[in-house]
């Protein structure tokens, strides 16, 4: 560790000599918060900064240079930048106003009124520094800004003056000496989450960002690549006023202060770049020699030529010229002023200050630290160690606090009453505070609303953010306690537990704050909640995890014992068993160990952004509230936009906090934490306006937009769709409808993609560490092996396609300018893909046209392949985000109809994502005279239902060809069909074709049993909102959240019936289970098309129990007629290579059946069974029993006159028939969830305790929801 004194040799003795010279100097510090920027520049008590070791050094050399032929004259200013406003921190005034930065051509870029101050010692520096760090604490705390954010600029005007004292004759030298703290550099590159989300304009990040851009364009000019390159000196006050010092006559040096922590990588990475162009920067400073004449004597020249323009342009009424004449003759006027003049001035101001602070209260004594132990006091908490315990009021034995000028203690700021609070000191030392009435006070977290009274060290918050700690030395609460003790024998554990939250003075500014929030939202708060939830979940996760393990562990234990031999086993067995267990343990430490690592950070983030949403929504009530906006701010939560990708670190928090928004008579909005916070911003200028009553502040609102409601909305993000690049090793194309992920965790549409490869391949397997070789990169080629151990060159380069043609379903409600954007493999720039507008084209007028939009997008990308490609194509996916803006409509209504009918239309997206249909054909072979097994052929007939009638011969040798595939196009279910188990026959019937109907293969057993759950499901929601409108019905006075509730529960009503309508009579083609056949089936193929359920696990597609053998699914969906004869197994002969198929042999004899045995007879119709068991790899490792029902007709032998026919006949033959069905694997989900997610987010992050129907809570309901997408990520790589 190098300390202060360090720092100053390096940097400060440099700068103080070049001063001396008389050249101006400037050190900025730059870097994020926290960093140390203001620790280098200021220090504190025990290590002082480089400022004040600056000035002490400076008035350490003057004492010795000094003499009768060589004066010097000091002065100093100190101001602050925030929000692109200058403030004046040694003027009374100047922390109330801000100061015009204005441009003269003979001065250059300064501040006009900034109060510059004779001083004539480092303790004059040193008491204006303390004076105006506690007015940027005044300020800073009554418009709860962040001292983080601001920039603090203090300059130092060093006059020397020779005399000659033998010609009498004397010159002057001046330097300026500036010395920056910047703002947290950070907020740069976090504001918006850089790229993600789209960035919110700030005046915070403009001052940094020019700053940026000027550095870049001198490093550019230095450099001569830009020589007349336009510097952006005047697009920020900060780099207007440093324009000399950053790239004209001064000599500078940057602090470049950076973390060490890893997650701040981006931070450092920034600032170092930073650091690195700035150094490049080439100034031309030159000694400030006699400047007082000439710059005199030029402004009296400008001030004649003014006047002279002025007598010229009276008639015109020039006020241009007016106020240039004004200032000049202002700046003759400061440059004339005498130095007893300034010394008396700064007197003066001195004076002023002192009044107004002890008129607010505050001591000018010293800072919080130093004062005695044996005085009561406050003392400030403040966020920002420079601030930190700063400002002293003393108490006297009655204090008045409020924001009249009456009050002993003046605060001002939001939710500070005129008369706010009173503090009794009592004659035997016992403190009481007693808050006004509406006057919000806090004690140690816990909202006041009677006489309290105080302990030494409690925590006080008055208003919003007026944070205190009180100094009591005669009341420590741990001492009454003590006495309590022995006065009542109180055992030593209750002793510490009562005084857990006890008053030491070592609380900071953060513990106050988070102390407030939790006892704020009361110990239920529901966002707590969720992270209690995630670390419940998370346990859970990390037990089955290390069973799992070492479950795997012990087997491949078991199977290296088995491997070894007896001999060697009894020699070196237990070694190497050993030192492999050992080796598998250290690796399931080592991975639980990231994994707990990894979660406690993500968790402690959580827990900040909570903290963090809270306290700012806090504050943006408080002033919607003081300015009769009608704007409500909630927390509410979403699942981050960078978790909905498949390439999500492992370990991040699902959830995070957002901002709901609502104005009354307007639609919601969600807005993020870093957007509140830059609405804030503008909300305090407002509110300061306002309570200044600044004229036309309608006028003023109208120019800049409203800062508590946005009318002209940004995109917002629909949601993510994740497209999986395995495609790419198998060189197909993937054509695919991705579902769109939202931030609540549902489908929001679907993308419709396609990916492809153009060019190169994809080895299977890469030889670790030859693509980096030299003779791989020469040759442009990857080693890899191939499945003969020989070591083969191929193409580095891979070419694969992405277009993106259409997103359909998307929300009614942001279809509006949708747009797509992603970034792929190795790529630096986001790809934006826009849609397609033909502006000659009328938009239709069907409510269709808004949930579907048109993309044309195609790009080619060419890749190195390398390990982290292979891995990233089979691990992770191509995640594209699609936004859209949020359409303009006139109230909520217009959104009932729409989001109604996208209900319904959700209901097919809901059915299709559990459904796929699956082929069973058959058909029939008998030995022909050639001795070879041909397809006996299949007539067709109206009255039949299976497809056709097999023409089977009498007493022939039979087989049974048995194909089974699921059908392209009929659901997103993952359906693979591994093998065909068995093949029966049974249940021979014989049906008069004249006097009976037909049969075939339908069944409605699993249609019931879906239906039925169906409803079930819709019964528990219909009892739910019942239950909940009654609720709201019942009470006398609705708030707006109730009126909001009830008219979303209504819409889930009309939705509700709506899908109760669908369970029973769904309208054909509606993609329901059950619904009429809207289709004409190809020729062979039955009409109807039964339904068969799975019942699987909703969440994970997992069985609930072995689904084999007599348990199969299928099994007990019985045909009529079934057990009229019973079923025999067909000995399987042979498997397909080429498709899932089955060929058995059939002997008809077994059976035993006199309709199998003889010819049919004319007015009749013999129809058959044939069963099958498929072996089912997806959605779950299972059986499926399918059945097939198929007519027949036994013949002799055909006779001439039929053999003729069927000769000369042009009808096509056909030889097989077949039967599809609909395999439904579970309930849609969101069928069986209560509220719609979005209603859940708002119920979940609202302190309501009460459980649904099922006994969760709301909260609970809502974590487990988000996180399943870790599912539907799973499933739909399968389904990829």
């Amino acid at each position: 560790f190098l300390g202060q004194e360090v720092v100053f040799k390096c940097l400060g003795e440099g700068i103080l000599e070049k001063a001396f010279q008389g050249y101006n100097a400037c050190i900025f510090a730059y870097g994020q918060t926290g960093s140390g920027k203001s620790f280098s520049m200021m220090g504190n008590a025990e290590q002082l900064g480089l400022i004040p070791r600056l000035c002490c050094a400076l008035f350490q050399r003057i004492s010795v240079e000094e003499n009768e032929s060589h004066t010097f004259k000091v002065e100093v200013s100190y101001m602050e930048i925030y929000n692109e406003k200058v403030r004046d921190l040694l003027d009374p005034k100047g922390s109330r106003q801000s100061l015009k930065v204005r441009e003269h051509k003979v001065l250059g870029p300064y501040v006009d009124g900034l109060s510059q101050l004779a001083v004539t010692n480092f303790e004059d520096i040193e008491s204006l520094m303390s004076e105006g760090n506690k007015s940027r604490t005044v300020a800073a705390t009554n418009m709860n800004e962040e001292s983080s954010r601001s920039h603090a600029v203090f300059n130092i005007i060093v006059t020397q003056t020779l005399y000659d004292l033998h010609s009498g004759n004397s010159g002057e030298k001046v330097s300026k000496v500036s010395l920056v703290d910047l703002a947290g550099s950070e907020r740069v590159s976090k504001t918006g989450a850089a790229g993600e989300r789209l960035k919110e304009g700030s005046n915070i990040n403009k001052s940094l960002s020019t700053l940026g851009l000027v550095i870049s364009s001198l490093a550019d000019q230095a450099a001569g690549k830009g020589k007349n390159k336009f510097v952006p000196y005047r697009d920020s006050v900060l780099t207007w006023l440093l324009k000399d010092n950053l790239g004209g006559n001064s000599q500078t040096a940057m602090i470049a202060t950076i973390s060490p922590a890893a997650d701040n990588y981006e931070e450092t990475l920034s600032t170092l770049r930073y650091a690195d162009r700035a150094k490049r920067i080439v100034n031309h400073a030159v000694v400030n020699e006699d400047p007082n004449a000439r710059v005199i004597r030029e402004l009296r020249e400008e001030v004649e030529k003014l006047k002279e323009q002025l007598s010229q342009a009276e008639a015109m009424k020039a006020p241009e010229l007016k106020e240039k004449l004004e200032e000049s003759e202002k700046l003759i006027k400061e440059l004339t002023v005498t130095w007893e003049e300034k010394l008396r001035k700064t007197e003066e101001i001195a004076q002023e200050r002192q009044r107004q602070l002890e008129s607010m209260g505050i001591s000018l004594e010293s800072s919080g630290i130093k004062v005695g132990d044996d005085k009561c006091y406050l003392v400030n908490l403040n966020a920002d160690p420079a601030l930190n315990e700063l400002l002293v009021y003393y108490l006297k034995d009655h204090t008045r606090v409020g924001a009249d000028t009456s009050q002993d203690i003046q605060l001002f700021g939001i939710g500070i009453q005129p008369e706010h609070c009173e503090i009794d000191i009592a004659l035997d030392g016992e403190v009481t505070l007693t808050p006004k009435e509406n006057a919000r006070s806090c004690v140690n977290g816990a909202l006041v609303c009677s006489a309290t009274q105080l302990w030494h060290g409690d925590r006080i918050l008055w208003g919003n953010n007026h944070f205190f700690r009180i100094n009591l030395p005669k009341r420590k609460r741990r001492d009454w306690l003590k006495d309590l003790e022995k006065e009542t024998s109180l055992g030593e554990h209750d002793l510490d537990a009562a005084s857990e939250a006890s008053s030491e003075p070592d609380y900071n500014y953060e513990f106050a704050q988070m102390e407030v929030i939790m006892k704020t939202l009361n110990s239920n708060d529901p966002v707590q909640n969720v992270v209690q939830i995630l670390e419940k979940q998370y346990l859970e996760e990390k037990r089955s995890a290390l069973e799992e393990q070492r479950v795997m562990y012990e087997r491949e234990l078991e199977l290296l014992r088995q491997q070894l031999s007896p001999e060697r086993q009894h020699q070196h067995g237990s070694d190497r068993l050993s030192y492999t267990a050992q080796a598998a343990q250290q690796k399931v430490n080592l991975w639980t160990e990231e994994r707990d690592e990894l979660f406690r950070q993500s968790l402690a983030k959580l827990r900040e952004q909570i903290v963090k949403a809270n306290t700012l929504v806090r504050e943006a009530n408080f002033l919607a509230e003081e300015m009769s906006k009608l704007t409500d701010y909630q927390v509410t939560l979403q699942i981050p936009a960078e978790n909905l990708s498949a390439n999500k670190k492992r370990g991040a928090i699902v959830s995070e906090p957002a901002i709901q928004v609502r104005r009354k008579g307007k639609g919601t909005q969600v807005w993020t934490i870093e957007k509140l916070e830059n609405k804030l911003i503008d909300m305090r200028d407002l509110y300061q306006e306002w309570k200044e009553k600044i004229p036309e502040i309608r006028k003023l609102i109208g120019k800049r937009g409203d800062p508590f409601y946005e009318a002209q909305e940004n995109h917002n993000l629909i949601g993510v769709a994740n497209v999986f690049l395995e495609c790419l090793f198998y060189d197909v194309k993937l054509q695919y409808a991705v579902p769109i992920i939202s931030q609540q965790g549902e489908v929001a549409g679907r993308l419709h993609v396609e990916v492809m490869r153009v060019t190169g391949s994809v080895p299977e397997r890469v030889v670790e560490g030859d693509d980096s070789s030299e003779n791989s990169s020469e040759s442009g080629s990857l080693e890899v092996m191939d499945n003969n151990g020989e070591i083969i060159h191929r193409a580095k380069k891979l070419s694969c396609r992405v277009k993106i043609k259409e997103a359909t379903g998307l929300p009614p409600n942001l279809s509006n300018f949708v747009f797509c954007q992603y970034t792929f493999w190795d790529q630096c720039e986001s790809t934006v893909a826009a849609p397609v507008v033909d502006p000659d084209v009328p938009s239709p007028q069907s409510k269709d046209a808004h949930f579907t939009v048109t993309f044309s997008h195609c790009k080619d990308y060419v890749v190195n392949v390398t390990e982290e490609f292979l891995e990233f194509i089979s691990e992770g996916a191509l995640a594209i985000e699609v936004w859209g803006h949020r359409c303009t409509g006139n109230g909520s209504s217009v959104w009932e109809v729409d989001s109604l009918h996208a209900k319904t239309r959700t209901l097919r997206d809901r059915w299709n994502e559990v459904t796929r249909r699956i082929e069973m054909w058959i058909s029939i072979q008998e030995l022909n005279e050639m001795g070879e097994y041909t397809a006996v052929e299949l007539h067709q007939a109206k009255d039949v239902n299976t497809g056709g009638i097999f023409q089977l011969r009498q007493g022939h040798s039979r087989r049974v060809q048995v194909t089974v595939k699921p059908v392209q196009h009929s659901g997103t279910l993952p359906l693979m069909v591994e093998a065909i188990l068995s093949v029966s026959v049974g249940g021979v019937t014989a049906r008069s074709t004249k006097l009976q109907r037909g049969l075939d293969s339908y069944q409605e057993e699993d249609l019931n049993c879906v239906r039925e759950r169906w409803s079930d499901a819709l019964i528990k929601r219909r009892e739910y909102l019942d239950e909940q409108i009654q609720k709201i019905s019942n009470k006398q006075e609705k708030s707006e959240d109730d009126i909001e509730r009830e008219a979303r529960l209504v819409e889930q009503w009309v939705g509700l019936t709506e899908e109760r309508n669908a369970v029973f009579v769904p309208a054909p083609g509606s993609g329901i289970p059950g619904a009429p056949a809207n289709w004409i089936p190809p020729t062979g193929m039955e009409t109807h098309i039964p339904v068969l359920f799975l019942d699987l696990n909703a969440d994970d597609l997992s069985a609930n129990e072995q689904l084999i053998g007599p348990h199969a699914s299928g099994v007990n969906s019985i045909l009529p007629k079934e057990h009229g004869s019973p079923f025999f197994y067909l000995p399987i002969l042979k498997h397909s290579d080429d498709e899932v198929s089955a060929t058995a042999a059939w002997d008809s004899s077994v059976h035993d059946s006199v309709h199998l045995n003889r010819v049919t007879p004319q007015n009749e119709r013999i129809y058959l069974i044939v069963k099958t068991t498929v072996q089912l790899s997806h959605p779950a490792a299972m059986e499926l029993v399918l059945r097939k029902r198929i007519a027949a007709n036994i013949y002799n032998k055909q006779s001439f006159t039929q053999s003729l026919k069927r000769r000369i006949s042009l009808k096509n033959i056909y030889y097989a028939c077949g039967v599809t069905y609909e395999i439904v694997s579970n309930i849609p989900k969101a069928t069986e969830e209560i509220e719609d997610r979005e209603t859940l987010a708002l119920m979940a992050a609202r302190s309501e305790n009460e459980g649904t129907p099922d006994g969760e809570t709301y909260i609970e309901k809502y974590t487990r929801g988000v996180l399943q997408v870790e599912n539907i990520l799973s499933l739909e790589r399968l389904r990829q």
